[in-house]
């Protein structure tokens, strides 16, 4: 049996976990710079494969100063849409990291979350188009 105080830690990070994985993904299509500055740590690296140029086996990546200019700039608002479908599956929880699945109307983002003094930041972000 886990101790009641331990249950509650183990929930107030869950909590915590989802919360960010929120700002990241509704603070994009909201165009809420702030939401994700708050998601994100300032040496996150964001990749994907072959979107962008010519050559489809590029990997490219963004820093989180890059996504949240994004952001105020609204390009996640011209993505936007009524039913945005955001599923948060937590897949490890343990020790102040966690390994997040992020699915929406489009993408689909796994993410690694470190809890830093300052609250749970997303670090590592791959992702593609649904």
């Amino acid at each position: 049996m886990v101790p009641e105080g331990d249950q509650m830690a183990a929930l107030a990070d869950e909590d915590a976990v989802r919360s960010a994985v929120l700002d990241y993904v509704a603070g994009w299509f909201e165009g809420d710079a702030g939401r994700m500055k708050r998601a994100l740590h300032p040496e996150l690296v964001k990749r994907c494969r072959g979107i962008e140029g010519d050559d489809p086996d590029a990997l490219e990546t963004l820093s989180a100063g890059e996504m949240i200019d994004a952001t105020a700039a609204g390009e996640g608002i011209r993505e936007d849409a009524a039913d945005r479908r955001i599923e948060i599956r937590i897949d490890y929880l343990s020790g102040g990291i966690a390994s997040v699945q992020c699915f929406c109307h489009r993408y689909v983002d796994l993410l690694h979350l470190i809890d830093m003094p300052d609250g749970w930041k997303i670090v590592n972000a791959a992702w593609r188009l649904r």
